[in-house]
């Protein structure tokens, strides 16, 4: 049995969502109730207090929900990308048009219906609008790596945080790769994904667990960044190699 890294934090109802079953797009979805503060958590058993974020640094969340391509359906195509603010608000929620024959909509998990994609935006032009609001902004999400790939754009990696990596989040699942829903029942006392899934109700999701584990998570980066590099290393005005 994997036990769990720490007692689950109390359940919030500012923060908790509605369990999320049979949703219709964009028109159909239940969301969190909007709720700027996380609840208060001690993942490294001091509260943990969201900062204001700098002016020069703005924080979004990103999520996509993807359909099958090919004849067996495993190739991924992107049906629909949302963007939520730091502050949790919907900034970009669009479907996209078919750039290929769809094989499997998964509408059991994804929630994508035919008629959702075959009045959506083209392509080209969701990627161009995606890439724009991501520019210069931290980039929050859950198995990023994804959700970039199928939107065929990049973001650098400094600019990034994958809640499928932060290590306190993994040592839930031993080291593994924790699930979203996992996480989010966990440490934010929420259910999602019962059903199917929401874009936005995810990206929310992956949102509130950075703002939850912010502090330690900038800190710890923070010593990584300011660690001498190999061979970069002081060495007291002397030259030539250290016996």
């Amino acid at each position: 049995m994997v036990r769990p890294l720490l007692d689950p934090p109390r359940m919030n109802k500012n923060v908790a969502s509605a369990v999320h079953k049979n949703a219709n797009g964009a028109n159909n979805w239940i969301k969190f109730t909007n709720a700027p503060t996380p609840p208060a958590s001690n993942l490294n058993n001091n509260a943990v207090v969201q900062r204001q974020e700098k002016k020069d640094i703005e924080v979004v969340a990103i999520d996509c929900e993807m359909v099958g391509i090919h004849p067996d359906g495993q190739g991924n195509m992107l049906a629909r990308v949302s963007i939520v603010n730091s502050k949790g608000e919907t900034i970009y929620d669009k479907f996209v048009k078919p750039t290929a024959t769809v094989t499997d909509y998964r509408t059991p998990v994804s929630g994508i219906r035919p008629e959702d994609i075959e009045h959506g935006e083209v392509f080209v032009k969701v990627k161009k609008e995606v890439a724009q609001i991501l520019k210069n902004k931290l980039l929050v999400g859950h198995a990023l790596e994804h959700d970039l790939r199928v939107l065929r754009i990049s973001h650098p990696k400094h600019m990034i945080r994958d809640t499928t990596t932060y290590w306190q989040f993994k040592q839930l699942t031993e080291g593994r790769t924790p699930g979203l829903k996992r996480l989010t029942l966990h440490f934010l006392g929420a259910s999602i994904q019962e059903g199917e899934h929401s874009s936005v109700q995810d990206a929310k999701a992956a949102l509130q667990l950075y703002m939850l584990a912010r502090k330690d998570w900038e800190l710890l980066l923070k010593k990584r960044r300011s660690r001498p590099r190999n061979g970069n290393k002081p060495h007291n005005g002397t030259h030539g190699k250290h016996k």
